[in-house]
């Protein structure tokens, strides 16, 4: 439990919440468009009426949509035909990048990770997820959320890191374990179990919450849930892509055991990961050209 243990900085539900009113609007926003458009009869003006909530994700749609990818020639100038000309999935997949990158833009100093990396990784997880839940007969849209938004967290952590004058690197550390007693030790919690509390702040659904906590150790899972496996095996691809966090060393594996609980065979996995470096990477150029 938060603030029972004799951890540097007594971490009470006030200063939880405080450090989470300072982290970026973005997730609450993809929270809500999550939430609509989980009504198959959703309008344009519905998805609209959310994504203009925040007028820099707003703005990034509208420049995603004028890329040539889609068909643009810089002559969209409103949400409405933005989304009618890239479709109602593929609209929720570019607010959840662009929210992404407007989420993880500072980086974690106190890790000693950037924001250009953690974003990064933020994202070739979401696209490795999306595929992975694809062949696993799992909705690919809860995947690519859980890929965006595994490392909140840490961001959280961050915050209050900040607030106590933790030196930058004092979480850097030689593997995944190591990082994960440095948090409880400072904090009292982990990064997995403080992003379960931010899911709730946010109001994702709850069955996002334990494959976030179990990421790095599915097997754990008391529910056995296939997202915790699935998940995993994201983090997995995002290491051998180029995209890992050097806080996340030995934390991956492609382990038989993990592969059968996400309902994979070994080639469907290798089938998958040719698709999804193909994918991240032009999802990356996208991103970057907007």
């Amino acid at each position: 439990m938060m603030g029972e243990s004799m951890s540097a900085i007594a971490l009470t539900a006030d200063k939880f919440a405080a450090a989470a009113e300072r982290l970026p609007t973005a997730p609450q926003i993809f929270s809500r468009l999550n939430a609509a458009m989980k009504n198959p009869d959703i309008s344009v003006e519905e998805i609209v009426s959310v994504v203009q909530l925040d007028a820099a994700l707003s703005a990034r749609v509208l420049r995603l949509s004028n890329s040539a990818q889609y068909g643009g020639c810089g002559n969209i100038n409103n949400l409405g035909e933005a989304i009618n000309r890239t479709g109602f999935q593929e609209v929720y997949r570019l607010v959840g990048a662009a929210m992404s990158s407007q989420l993880y833009i500072t980086g974690l100093p106190v890790y000693g990770v950037g924001g250009d990396e953690l974003w990064g990784n933020s994202l070739t997880c979401a696209i490795a997820l999306e595929h992975l839940s694809d062949a696993a007969g799992e909705d690919r849209r809860v995947g690519y959320t859980l890929g965006l938004l595994r490392s909140v967290g840490r961001l959280l952590l961050q915050r209050l890191a900040s607030s106590a004058l933790v030196p930058p690197l004092s979480g850097r550390k030689a593997t995944a374990a190591l990082v994960g007693a440095w948090e409880r030790e400072t904090f009292g919690v982990t990064s997995a179990e403080a992003a379960e509390r931010l899911f709730s702040l946010w109001r994702f659904p709850e069955r996002l919450a334990e494959p976030i906590h179990f990421q790095f150790k599915p097997l754990s899972a008391p529910q056995r849930v296939r997202f915790a496996a699935l998940l995993h095996l994201a983090g997995y691809i995002a290491d051998r892509l180029g995209h890992s966090l050097p806080i996340e060393n030995e934390a991956w594996t492609r382990d038989e055991d993990v592969l059968l609980m996400a309902g994979l065979e070994p080639e469907t996995f290798e089938v998958c990961l040719e698709k999804i470096q193909a994918s991240a990477k032009q999802m990356n150029s996208l991103m970057r050209a907007a």
